[in-house]
């Protein structure tokens, strides 16, 4: 079973992929493929084939869960293990600019030109596909679903456009270039909780992906959703264009079983703070992807975003060469108290946030590639304005109940730290200690 591999706006086929009779794969690259442009920092441009092992870290987290990928397991009786026959019937539409289709039969993608290779959606059905996504969590039995994402479900691709929303036409085979991102029912401020915290992240000054609060009325129900801008994409008078990107897991060759630390067997093998380094040394700019990637797992460790996993980082391929996306997907899981608290990757010898001390810090920033690591007065200085920055614009922007969680966490950092970083004292907050039992008492809603 042979496939060719593209690349959005890439004329010619990047590779290509077989599957053999074992299901074991093997990539090649095309003779002309340019040494500049791989598919993944971990299958570098070169003559010799990719055999299994290499492939399937990068192959495999192209198929996300969802209905289209039970269909195919149903419809064509596969083996969810069977990565090879799974992308010959889905690549042409997994995430991103690559696409795999049946050898011959040419790209799966191509860019958009707006308005020509998009429908409007009516007032009326975007109304029924936000219910749906709010009760269900998924679209409505009908709507087709132009771009699979991954992740918890209640979030649709789509165009935005002068207020308004819009999909791909059927076949068009053209880009979306927003992410709209519904409350579900049972936390219905889920989406406020997550425009709060990439606000003030912005006023943190780590660069975010753009993002617009919206609020639906529908039937009676008042739906909270966010609108983010996808990063992925270059828009240009009408034009609209993937930009070519991989998660950490990817970067590493890493399947997406082993996208926490926690999972991992081999210490070569794993999603952790000196393989982010190794992934650093690749880019275009080592020193600012480092300092970036700290200012992000600062943050996050001060919100309590403690899912900030090898999937949840992403790595820009564009013309301005190989960085970090912006920061997104910013959710105070430390509020969650049915999931666990571990740290997604450690930080030095750190699980859990309760545990992290000055050397940790220190440890982990050596690991990702900072050349005299030290917990000297500028870090202080930079955890002392992420702490004010988040205190001064919490009330304004957050429920009561989330800004008194916040501030608890804050506190818990600053006493692992032993550090008194400013955190304002506030009405008290049942924060869950590692995995331990909720402590009786306090509040138990957060809005």
């Amino acid at each position: 079973m042979k496939m060719d591999v593209w690349m959005d706006a890439v004329d010619q086929r990047v590779g290509v992929l077989e599957r053999a009779d074992s299901m074991a794969l093997t990539f090649t690259y095309a003779p002309d493929a340019p040494q500049t442009s791989p598919i993944s920092l971990s299958l570098p441009v070169r003559p010799a084939p990719y055999l299994d092992a290499d492939c399937r870290g990068y192959f495999e987290n192209l198929l996300f869960e969802g209905p289209q990928l039970d269909r195919a397991l149903d419809t064509y009786r596969l083996n969810r293990g069977d990565t090879g026959a799974l992308l010959y019937h889905l690549g042409a539409d997994c995430p991103g600019a690559i696409s795999i289709t049946p050898e011959g039969r040419g790209p799966g993608k191509r860019p958009g030109i707006f308005p020509d290779d998009y429908d409007r959606i009516d007032d009326e059905r975007m109304l029924e596909i936000v219910q749906s996504l709010h009760l269900e969590r998924r679209l409505p039995q009908a709507e087709r679903d132009p771009s699979p994402l991954a992740g918890v479900q209640g979030k649709i691709a789509l165009l935005y456009h002068d207020q308004r929303y819009y999909l791909p036409k059927p076949d068009s085979r053209a880009p979306t270039t927003h992410i709209l991102k519904v409350s579900p029912a049972r936390d219905p401020h889920l989406t406020e909780a997550e425009t709060a915290l990439l606000a003030i992240a912005t006023s943190c000054g780590i660069h975010t992906t753009r993002f617009v609060p919206k609020t639906f009325k529908v039937r009676g129900l008042t739906i909270k959703a966010i609108l983010l801008e996808r990063f992925d994409r270059d828009v240009k008078g009408g034009h609209v264009r993937r930009i070519h990107t991989e998660d950490f897991c990817q970067a590493l060759g890493l399947p997406p079983s082993l996208k926490y630390q926690r999972h991992a067997v081999l210490p070569e093998h794993q999603f952790s703070a000196k393989a982010v380094g190794t992934i650093a040394a690749k880019t275009s700019t080592p020193g600012l992807f480092v300092q970036t990637f700290l200012d992000h797992t600062l943050y996050n460790i001060l919100v309590g975003n403690t899912d900030n996993h090898g999937k949840n980082g992403t790595i820009l391929h564009g013309a301005g060469g190989t960085e970090l996306a912006p920061l997104y997907d910013v959710v105070p899981v430390f509020t969650d108290t049915t999931v666990t608290h571990r740290l997604a990757f450690d930080i030095g010898t750190a699980h859990y946030v309760e545990d992290i001390q000055p050397a940790d810090l220190v440890a982990m920033m050596r690991d990702i590639g900072f050349i005299r690591p030290r917990f000297d007065k500028r870090l202080e200085k930079k955890l002392r304005h992420l702490v004010s920055t988040i205190s001064n614009e919490a009330d304004a922007r957050l429920a009561k109940g989330l800004a008194d969680a916040l501030a608890a966490q804050m506190g818990e950092v600053a006493t692992a730290l032993g550090l008194d970083l400013g955190v304002p004292e506030r009405d008290y907050f049942p924060r869950v200690t590692r995995d331990e039992s909720r402590a009786p008492g306090g509040w138990e809603q957060l809005s």
